[in-house]
């Protein structure tokens, strides 16, 4: 067996350590300073989370002692922050079932790394490296938002999006969902 595989999905396909696990197409895809990117827009008192990828079909229901790292590349221009609790950060959380609730909400444990984005004009590379804050085997969903903006005055450019197993920061590759020619080894 390869030394790099680290396991079998929840649909059976193998994972290897540096495989992306981020499958979700780009979407306002723009060209900023010479790099395809797509580009977020949000406001005073708005809520700016498209960027979001739901984990749970991919990796089932994990819990603490999994951790996952998500990096990228990104421009954060931000004019002016509101004054009702505004975000510009890496946030990943999720629902589990509680026998005495409908729905039970639980956020993450940070890891390394830096949550919050960066203001100013020049490419950044960010990483974090988190677990979701659940016991094994109770989460029914795992969404993963890379970049969550909420009242803020910003413009947000990002690439290179990447959701690994473990606490590593791999080179970009996309996802085989997005293109099937990725061949990792």
């Amino acid at each position: 067996m390869n030394r790099d595989m680290f396991g079998t999905l929840p649909d059976g396909s193998l994972y290897t350590k540096r495989r992306n696990l981020w499958t979700r197409k780009p979407q306002n895809v723009v060209t900023y300073q010479g790099y395809e990117c797509e580009k977020a827009t949000c406001g005073l008192k708005q809520t700016k989370n498209y960027l979001t990828q739901e984990l749970f079909p991919l990796v089932g229901s994990v819990g603490r002692e999994t951790h996952f790292t998500v990096s990228f590349d990104y421009i954060y221009i931000e004019r002016q922050r509101g004054t009702t609790n505004p975000m510009s950060e890496t946030y990943p959380s999720g629902y589990t079932t509680n026998p005495l609730e409908s729905k039970y909400w639980f956020g993450h444990i940070p890891k390394s790394g830096n949550i919050m984005l960066i203001n100013g004009e020049i490419w950044r590379h960010h990483k974090y490296t988190f677990a979701f804050n659940v016991d094994k085997g109770k989460a029914v969903t795992l969404p993963i938002v890379p970049a969550y903006l909420r009242d803020v005055d910003a413009d947000l450019y990002i690439r290179n999006i990447m959701v690994t197993y473990g606490d590593e920061d791999y080179p970009y590759t996309p996802a085989p969902e997005i293109d099937p020619t990725v061949v990792i080894t």
